[in-house]
Order: C-alpha cells, then structure tokens, then sequence
C-alpha cells in the first residue's frame, strides 16, 4: 500500500469534520438568532439565500409547497406588517415588483437578510 494512501482517509476525516464543525456552528447561530423561525420559513430562506430573486411560484415548485404556505412563510420572513400576526416579522427578505410585469413580485434578500447570511457562513 502505499503511503500517501494511508494518509488520504485521515486527512479527507479532517476535512468532513471541519465541515462538519462548520455546519454545526452556523446551525446553532441560526437557532439562536431566529428561534421562532419555522422550518418552513428557513426553508423558503434558505432557497432565495441560494437562488437570488425568486418569484413565489418559482420558490412553491422548488421547495414542492403551496401558493398560500409561500405566501405565509414570505409575510413572515419580510417586513410586510399584517395586524392578525402575533408575532413581529423578521425583515429577512424583501418584495420587489417587475418592470415589466407589475403582477410579479420578486422575493429577494433584504440588507439584515444578507447580514445574517454572511453570519452564518462566517464558519465555513
């Protein structure tokens, strides 16, 4: 055998958990700056941190949710004030209309939403 193949498991165990270590801390970040975020929301979050500007149609069939849990988790995620709400919202995401289309609205990180994204990839 030779040595460097030794070498290679301990080296790619290293790499996996300093992933891992990294993963694990952004989590916990997560966690404790949005304990009150649903999996859902850090669902529909987590797709627009990654896509960029989404539409809700665009984020329901990727995320394989419906038009009104979109809709839910968006309201929540953004700073759209709906009196019923108990809780207030979190201001993560923000709506922009098309140009073209007035109809469509565009779901796109805020300035805090992007904020908290390089926060928790700071331990990658």
């Amino acid at each position: 055998m030779n040595p460097t193949d030794q070498t290679m498991p301990s080296e790619f165990t290293k790499t996996q958990n300093k992933q891992l270590q990294g993963m694990a801390g952004a989590l916990a970040d997560f966690n404790a700056l949005y304990a009150e975020m649903s999996s859902m929301q850090m669902r529909v979050f987590i797709a627009v941190a990654r896509r960029g500007p989404l539409t809700g149609r665009d984020i329901a069939t990727s995320l394989s949710m419906s038009g009104p849990n979109v809709s839910r988790c968006v309201a929540m995620l953004s700073d759209v004030m709906i009196p019923s709400r108990k809780t207030q919202s979190l201001g993560l995401v923000e709506l922009s209309t098309d140009p073209m289309d007035r109809r469509v609205r565009y779901v796109q990180l805020s300035q805090k939403g992007e904020e908290f994204v390089n926060q928790i990839t700071a331990n990658f």
